[in-house]
């Protein structure tokens, strides 16, 4: 049993004052006993008297607080379950995001909707049942179904995806595939708020189930390492989302071994930083809470050092000086060197011109004009007969307009290694990859055979190109669960897959895919190519939306369409309130009729 308005249960206070009452008033008669023999005889006959038929002294009393807690109870307006399902179509959308997987006990709330949703299979009358899985793009799981077996099958399957839940979107794609038909939309979720989808124009009901109770949890929200000046410092931010004040214990490791134990107190629904001074130098940081919650999704942060230091741009060739122009002003530190010369940075960006590839340097590539010949077949230049088109949108032309660029010519090359951005037909004029395990932009074309220079968008190209090249080669960075990742293989490589920070297998990579899904767990992982002799290795981190550190549960609630006014398909609360009055209104005959029998004898 439900109850829409709890809080009237305060006046049960009337049940207590009731009973002051008789307890205050006069209790006893006179009576006339002729010897204290007979007194005796009096209280044994008392004592023997059947226990429902000493109720009866009593019998007004106990029908009044009857009658009081039958109308109190009534104003509470109590309810058993809903009514049957209304409509030929119902759609759940069952929210699959990371905070799901907060225990409630011995289950998650993922596995409470779930029990939910087969209690709704059971009350389904020959009626078409669909089910939305809340993700960032919400996933049609099942469409009119009617089969009950498959329905529970699909159900058992249902894992939680670990991303941001988009149930806006959910709920208009759900309104949607009720255009043409009556149902309901039932949400199971746990942090949906009215609010955020009270402004949908909705066309059928809207009955949300907010799942949970808890709110034990503490949550590394920010995570991040910085070198300066030889020394590596941390900053570490905590929320507390529990009802008191908590002891948190913070475990610092790297490569498996742990560099530092902190522990600090953290106040209730705030915001709290930890400083980590002196740390030593590790390609990654694990902070990692160990105070028991109920919520292990966001108990772990990965960072990697970051530098502040800008690149070093080494010019191999006669670099053309429009470009020389632009990178004065992206770095400070550019040297014009030979391909054979000693003393690199490791770190360092190599532009190259009309270099054989054989002399290419180790390093981040770019590539301007390469010579005929080579593992690429480049080619003789061509006059150039069609305008060039982007035909694949990437970071690199962020901001960057090609319509009015005019290219004379270019050498044609083969780009079944590289990811082409940029053609004039058939023939490659811009492409990016990955080379000997670097990454590389390749131009296949050479500077003083365009006007691009001459428009503004050449040095905000440049600036993507180095951003591209710049980008830590050490790791992949940071990525959502499920997300894709663009990843160039290394043109030797035989062999790649993906692993755990302990080295477990997770997937192995399809090599000719330049894109592979992250995994679906938070958590540190490692992407390996072997090349018959070696191994090389770059690091990413898979962490939840920042929406999903918080856990709360919101209230449930339910959103009745305008525009369904067809009275068969409203849907209310079973509510026994005007059985309960009617109860107290016998009950309330019974009692007068009991005093006047009283009043009569």
């Amino acid at each position: 049993m439900q109850f829409i308005a709890p809080i009237y249960f305060l006046l049960s206070i009337f049940l207590v004052i009731t009973v002051l009452f008789y307890l205050f008033r006069k209790q006893y008669e006179n009576q006339i006993i002729p010897s204290t023999l007979l007194w005796q005889q009096v209280m044994r006959e008392w004592q023997a008297t059947k226990w429902w038929k000493k109720l009866q002294n009593h019998i007004l009393l106990y029908l009044q607080l009857l009658i009081l807690f039958l109308l109190m109870l009534s104003i509470t307006r109590p309810f058993w379950s809903y009514l049957e399902l209304s409509g030929e179509h119902i759609i759940v959308v069952l929210d699959s995001s990371a905070s799901m997987t907060t225990e409630e006990g011995d289950l998650t709330r993922l596995d409470l909707a779930k029990n939910e949703l087969l209690n709704l299979i059971d009350h389904l009358d020959n009626q078409r049942l669909s089910i939305i899985l809340v993700e960032d793009v919400p996933k049609i799981l099942l469409a009119n179904e009617t089969s009950k077996q498959k329905m529970e099958s699909m159900i058992s399957e249902v894992t939680s995806s670990y991303r941001h839940a988009d149930v806006r979107k959910a709920i208009q794609v759900a309104n949607q595939l009720l255009s043409d038909t009556t149902g309901e939309i039932h949400v199971f979720s746990d942090r949906v708020n009215k609010a955020d989808v009270n402004d949908l124009n909705l066309s059928r009901d809207l009955i949300v189930n907010n799942l949970g109770i808890t709110t034990k949890n503490i949550s590394l929200h920010n995570f991040g390492v910085a070198e300066k000046d030889g020394n590596v410092h941390g900053l570490l931010t905590i929320y507390n989302e529990d009802e008191e004040e908590q002891l948190v214990r913070i475990t610092i490791e790297s490569e498996g071994k742990i560099i530092q134990e902190i522990q600090d107190i953290v106040e209730q629904g705030k915001l709290h930083q930890l400083s980590l001074p002196d740390l030593p130098v590790k390609p990654y940081y694990k902070a990692m809470i160990t105070t028991v919650d109920n919520y292990e999704a966001d108990n772990t942060a990965i960072a990697f050092l970051a530098t502040e230091s800008k690149p070093t741009f080494y010019l191999i060739g006669d670099i053309n000086p429009f470009i020389t122009k632009v990178l004065n002003y992206l770095s400070n530190d550019i040297v014009q060197m030979k391909s054979d010369q000693e003393g690199i940075d490791k770190n360092g960006i190599f532009i190259v011109e009309q270099l054989p590839e054989k002399e290419w340097p180790n390093g981040p590539l770019f590539i301007l004009s390469p010579p005929t010949g080579g593992t690429f077949q480049v080619g003789e230049k061509k006059e150039l007969t069609i305008r060039p088109q982007v035909v694949k949108q990437d970071p690199i032309f962020q901001f960057v307009n090609m319509d009015e660029v005019y290219i004379q010519s270019s050498a044609s090359y083969q780009d079944e290694e590289f990811d082409t951005i940029l053609t004039s037909g058939d023939i490659p004029l811009i492409s990016k990859g990955n080379y000997q395990g670097n990454p590389i932009v390749f131009l296949g074309f050479d500077i003083a055979d365009t006007d691009w220079p001459l428009h503004a968008s050449f040095p905000i190209f440049l600036y993507n190109v180095m951003n591209y090249l710049t980008e830590n080669q050490e790791t992949l960075g940071y990525v959502k669960p499920l997300e894709p990742v663009e990843f160039s293989h290394s043109a030797v490589a035989t062999e790649s897959k993906i692993v755990t920070e302990e080295g477990k297998k997770v997937t192995s990579l399809d090599m000719n895919n330049s894109f592979f899904q992250a995994p679906r767990f938070p958590g540190l992982y490692r992407v390996l190519e072997y090349n018959g002799k070696s191994i090389s290795e770059k690091l990413f981190a898979v962490s939840i939306d920042q929406q999903d550190k918080y856990i709360k549960p919101s209230e449930s609630f339910s959103i009745q369409s305008k525009h369904n006014t067809n009275s068969k398909d409203q849907k209310n609360p079973n509510e026994i309130w005007p059985l309960l009055v009617f109860i107290a209104f016998l009950l309330l005959l019974l009692e007068w009729e009991v005093y006047r029998h009283g009043i009569s004898n």
